[in-house]
């Protein structure tokens, strides 16, 4: 295994995926020209790992580098201003917050108090402020006040609306803003130069979707969306690296989810039964099967019962 914030040359998606299973410690992955992954070990977070679950990206421009997703704590955000470092001596001029989840968002602290604009969608910035506090409170007791040090909520101070280019790092990049998909505000960052996309929440490869804050309807599309950019490469929200073809596995595990629960609502089966029942073994070896699946059904049974009374 080779040491943190070393960079390995991405060979294949699957060698890729060896390097994220299973470990704690960040591996810094060049994924192409000046693009770069800073992989997460998947699972929950824990002790163990740290919080370091999520998949974090980078892209060096000429001007400087845009950080994409800021990690679980402010030491975590430290480690990924030092990863940064370890490649490029340009500043970080942007870290870019694609949702308001908590493996996303609380390293922003470490980049705000070097003065790093922190970016996010308006109406994701607004879940972070009215709820950060409490997931904060949470983590906290996961991991311990020790590593969670100086970590804090941060307001981002530059807020979009609406898909726009990004220019401030002297390569242009595409923020992907559409309607409220795996959460509000959820947004993906596109590299035009080496065709990347990083997705942040909207896309996990082999790894089971958390619906909590979904609107499944806008999610799929804009999954539709995402997978026609035809990538060469996707930086997933968590998994290994792979292109904008496997959006379609991912998609798949939405249809077949809906039409499991819904066959057994024919059948009769109610909510307390249903977790049980609801087995999906085509997706039973995704990270988090065990733990998101079941809430992912329960969600989906309610959505399809409220719907039948509209």
């Amino acid at each position: 295994m080779t040491s943190p914030g070393k960079v390995v040359k991405l060979i294949l998606p699957l060698a890729a995926f060896a390097l994220f299973m299973g470990k704690a410690q960040a591996e810094t992955v060049k994924v192409a020209d000046g693009v770069y992954a800073i992989l997460g070990t998947g699972g929950e977070i824990s002790r163990d790992n740290g919080g370091r679950t999520a998949n974090v990206a980078f892209i060096v421009g000429s001007r400087g580098i845009a950080v994409v997703d800021t990690g679980a704590s402010y030491r975590q955000g430290e480690e990924i201003i030092a990863a940064v470092a370890n490649i490029s001596s340009l500043p970080i001029v942007v870290a870019i917050l694609t949702h308001p989840g908590q493996e996303a968002v609380f390293g922003a602290a470490a980049f705000r108090a070097r003065g790093i604009s922190v970016l996010a969608h308006r109406s994701s910035a607004e879940l972070i402020v009215s709820r950060c506090e409490m997931c904060l409170q949470n983590l906290r007791s996961v991991l311990g006040e020790n590593f969670m040090a100086e970590t804090r909520v941060v307001t981002p101070d530059r807020l979009i609306d609406a898909s726009q280019m990004l220019a401030s790092i002297g390569r242009p990049l595409r923020l992907i803003a559409p309607a409220w998909s795996s959460a509000p505000g959820a947004i993906a960052v596109f590299d035009e130069a080496t065709s990347t996309l990083i997705t942040g929440s909207l896309v996990s490869i082999k790894r089971i979707p958390d619906m909590r804050d979904a609107d499944v309807k806008g999610w799929l599309k804009a999954l539709t969306e995402l997978r026609a950019l035809r990538c060469r490469y996707l930086i997933p929200g968590y998994g290994p690296i792979g292109t904008c073809a496997e959006v379609k596995d991912f998609m798949r595990y939405f249809t077949e989810l809906e039409n499991r629960v819904a066959a057994l609502m024919r059948q009769g089966i109610g909510l307390a039964g249903l977790q049980s029942r609801c087995d999906l073994p085509e997706f039973a070896q995704w990270d988090q099967y065990g733990e998101l699946h079941p809430q992912n059904a329960n969600r989906t049974y309610l959505r399809i019962e409220k719907s039948h009374f509209q």
